[in-house]
């Protein structure tokens, strides 16, 4: 494992967090000795844990993008040589690999340090202590979650690094290491804040009970195959994220996400429960932004300032997730905007789908002017509006359009940055609470109880209009229909690529996707994804270790699937 010397840590410690509640920015190198005199600086350390959430290598581009953005839901939208992460083309040398990695590592690092010292701070009340040392806790186990759940077996310590030749630390395995984050979060879970006391972007008790919840289903599924006792932990923390009523659905489903290219705290709803907080463009003092839009975004070729955001739109849909939303009763009748042979009659049509798959581009029209091209759904009244000057699009082109959840035509930082954006990531939401309920209701007893049904049933009346209450179901159709809702409801939010792997669905899923590629609604220019979900072997379940770290670490052993 490689870890930065503490004096590195404490000079990053000295970085702007990009949290909404940092208000301190600090200025000049401090040595460790000298750190942590008073409260402020044990709250600057602390900010530098949370920083490493908008980082480039984690939610401020990599991991959204490369590690989960490829799926049976989304391609890496580009006719290019297929290579990369998103690509399941890399080698144990990977840059991007050997980043993550490193910035996961480094935070924890920071945190151990924070947690051995924070107890000497002079001014420090018990209570603030109690904060302080509960959204550590929490944060380093979260960040230990996401390398177990990436590369399987890994160097756990909560001790700093004290020399540059502390490094040599053996693999931990991955039932150990999910093990201490579950304890280390019920203990953050007791000390930490409810979510109406601190201000946005704060760890507090709903996201500690969501995030358990979360691991609870991992543990519960592949490799380590918990289940039964791990369900009935993760069904018990997923519904007392709600025990004190804090939390409901947005009734508009869109507004969730346009806040968080806006920057709105919904203190109404609180759906958004926990979200990588950026902050600013990089055009003035902000360091703390993102590329959440610019790169999952809708294309958009205009750089200049005035443009609604210019976009590369890296990813698109599959026909897997558009069929999805077309063929919600499970009947083989579809609803997609218009007539599907004889069928003339509009099914249940769900408001997701146009907002999670972009019904529009940008495109140059004859004046070299960017603006909104839409795909021309039969008596859409947008597509005679717009008119062909605009780039409308066909009716039949599916995979050509982009994930839309992240618009950045939302944006209230003005003027656009090219490829900077403030847009937040969701990382925990109360629906994906809701249907962590109902799936592990359903594996505890064997079949959905009524806390299930009403969980699963609450998510789907908010967007599938005049669709009828799932009822009467078994075991085998409930939890297939909390898969498709699973990924419905949370497609491009990067649940989705380990929840196959938990399901132990990956590679026969992905071998789906390489055959659909075949279906003639995959126009030619875009075959070439089926090399992505070809390469998806039982190999690219996890990510490799760095070979670097395992120069440096002479007691970590790479894992087993990239020997």
């Amino acid at each position: 494992m490689k870890c930065n010397k503490i004096i590195s840590i404490i000079a990053l410690s000295l970085c702007l967090g990009s949290c909404d509640f940092l208000n301190t920015v600090p200025k000049d190198f401090v040595a460790p000795e000298n750190f942590f005199k008073n409260k402020q600086e044990a709250f600057m350390s602390l900010t530098t844990a949370y920083n490493r959430l908008t980082q480039d290598a984690l939610y401020g581009n990599v991991y959204p993008l490369m590690v989960v953005g490829t799926d049976d839901l989304g391609y890496y939208d580009r006719n290019t040589i297929p290579v990369g992460i998103y690509n399941n083309n890399i080698s144990t040398s990977d840059n991007d690999v050997l980043n993550l990695w490193k910035n996961l590592y480094d935070a924890i690092n920071n945190i151990n340090f924070l947690l051995e010292e924070i107890g000497r701070v002079p001014d420090m009340d018990s209570a603030t202590l109690t904060l302080y040392s509960g959204e550590a806790k929490f944060l380093r186990a979260y960040y230990y979650f996401l390398l177990a759940q990436s590369w399987g077996d890994v160097p756990y310590s909560t001790t700093s690094q004290k020399s540059v030749t502390d490094v040599d630390i053996p693999n931990t395995p991955m039932k150990t290491v999910l093990e201490n984050v579950v304890r280390e979060m019920e203990e953050a879970e007791a000390m930490v804040a409810e979510i109406d006391q601190v201000p946005a972007g704060r760890i507090n008790k709903s996201t500690v009970r969501g995030i358990l919840s979360r691991v609870y289903l991992k543990m519960a599924g592949w490799p380590t195959n918990g289940g039964k006792p791990m369900y009935e932990k993760a069904a018990f923390w997923a519904k007392q994220v709600n025990k004190d009523a804090k939390h409901r659905l947005n009734p508009n489903y869109k507004e969730v996400f346009i806040n968080l290219a806006a920057d709105v705290v919904d203190t109404k709803y609180r759906e958004s429960i926990w979200e990588a907080e950026m902050k600013g463009n990089r055009q003035d003092a902000h360091q703390g932004s993102g590329r959440i839009g610019n790169t999952i975004g809708i294309a958009n070729g205009d750089a200049t300032t005035s443009s609604e955001g210019y976009s590369y739109g890296f990813i698109s849909c599959t026909l897997n997730l558009w069929d999805m939303y077309n063929d919600l009763n499970g009947d083989g009748l579809v609803d997609d905007g218009f007539e599907q042979g004889s069928l003339k009659e509009k099914l249940h049509p769900d408001v997701r789908r146009d907002w999670n798959i972009a019904p529009y581009r940008y495109v140059k029209n004859s004046k070299n002017e960017y603006l909104k091209g839409y795909w021309g759904y039969k008596g859409d009244k947008r597509t005679d509006a717009d008119g062909a000057d605009k780039g409308t699009f066909t009716a039949t082109e599916y995979v050509e359009r982009n994930a839309g959840k992240y618009r950045r035509e939302y944006e209230k930082v003005l003027p656009r940055d090219k490829n900077q954006t403030p847009i937040n990531y969701p990382i925990l939401r109360y629906a994906d609470v809701l249907l962590m309920v109902a799936e592990a209701e359903n594996e505890v007893n064997n079949g959905p109880t009524k806390a299930a049904y009403d969980a699963i049933n609450e998510v789907r009346r908010r967007s599938i209009t005049g669709v009828a209450e799932v009822t009467g179901m078994d075991y085998a159709s409930f939890k297939q229909l909390v898969k498709d809702e699973r990924a419905r409801e949370l497609c491009f939010e990067g649940t989705r690529k380990y929840d196959l792997i938990r399901w132990d669905e990956y590679v026969s899923t992905m071998r789906l996707v390489a055959l659909n590629t075949a279906d003639s609604r995959w126009s030619s220019g875009k075959k070439f994804a089926v090399s992505y979900a070809n390469n998806a072997t039982e190999r690219y379940k996890w990510l490799p270790i760095p070979n670097r770290e395992l120069g440096l670490n002479k007691l970590l052993q790479q894992s087993a699937a990239w020997k």
